[in-house]
């Protein structure tokens, strides 16, 4: 059976001590860590808990939005991928989220805004390297406006192909991927560059903001796309991302049960 590990914004009432005592009693095998659950709690007393819960970090959310309004504040976000890619390395995970910025309201181009990520993540993947963390780049669906001009993974891969570090590669989201017309021999060509892998369900008629559902509850054909991930050799982390306001009501114990679940219905 793959890999199975619950993003943290699954479970979005909860705090972080309560995600990780409760995916480990209920025998998940990883967590995906948001930054700034992990800084709520204490960043000292959350590595000491993980440690004894026995939980492996999938991948730790996030870090990037190079395409800030001035230089100072674009050296700054670089300096938080530093940052990020320390914490990384604490909680011994392998993978950091890349979220590039987008260059609506900064009246950029996009080859202009291709520069810039492009230098930025030349300057920080000798420093992942050098620690032991890959850097995946989420292209987000054009749905969602405002975190990134890479939607699809073509045009990720030009960035990760022009930054040419073995450490730099994609992390695939079944939500912001799925419409491609294109995506299976999309997904064969990245290849081993898919460094993480976001799961969820879309509905037919999604509601306002983000309306991901429980695998099964939509219509992304998750069966074939992760098998399809699975072929390429992917040997990571299935990490169920789910951000709904329906999903956030449920009773999370119910809701990581039905979790697994539903993962293990995707394989069998």
């Amino acid at each position: 059976m793959p890999k199975l590990s619950i993003s943290e914004v699954t479970t979005h009432g909860w705090s972080f001590g309560e995600d990780v005592k409760a995916y480990a009693a209920a025998g998940i095998q990883g967590i995906g860590v948001w930054r700034d659950k992990l800084d709520n709690f204490g960043e000292q007393a959350g590595l000491a808990l993980l440690q004894e819960s026995g939980l492996e970090v999938a991948n730790l959310v996030d870090a990037g939005y190079f395409l800030s309004k001035t230089r100072s504040q674009t050296r700054r976000a670089i300096e938080d991928v530093i940052e990020a890619i320390e914490l990384a390395d604490k909680l011994n995970t392998d993978c950091l989220l890349i979220v590039t910025g987008d260059i609506g309201s900064f009246f950029r181009t996009v080859d202009q805004a291709k520069d810039i990520v492009i230098e930025a993540l030349k300057e920080v993947a000798p420093v992942a390297s050098q620690a032991g963390v890959r850097l995946a780049i989420e292209p987000i669906n054009a749905r969602y406006p405002g975190y990134t001009f890479l939607k699809d993974i073509p045009a990720t891969m030009e960035i990760v192909d022009a930054v040419g570090a073995d450490n730099v590669g994609l992390l695939f989201d079944t939500d912001h991927l799925y419409e491609s017309p294109d995506l299976m021999k999309e997904i064969t060509s990245v290849g081993e560059r898919i460094f993480s892998v976001h799961v969820n369900d879309m509905p037919a008629e999604p509601g306002p903001g983000i309306d991901r559902r429980l695998m099964g509850d939509g219509v992304i054909p998750l069966t074939e796309i992760l098998a399809a991930i699975d072929a390429t050799g992917y040997q990571g982390f299935y990490d169920v991302e789910i951000m709904s306001e329906s999903v956030w009501g449920m009773d999370y114990p119910t809701l990581i049960e039905e979790i697994k679940i539903r993962f293990q219905q995707l394989w069998e």
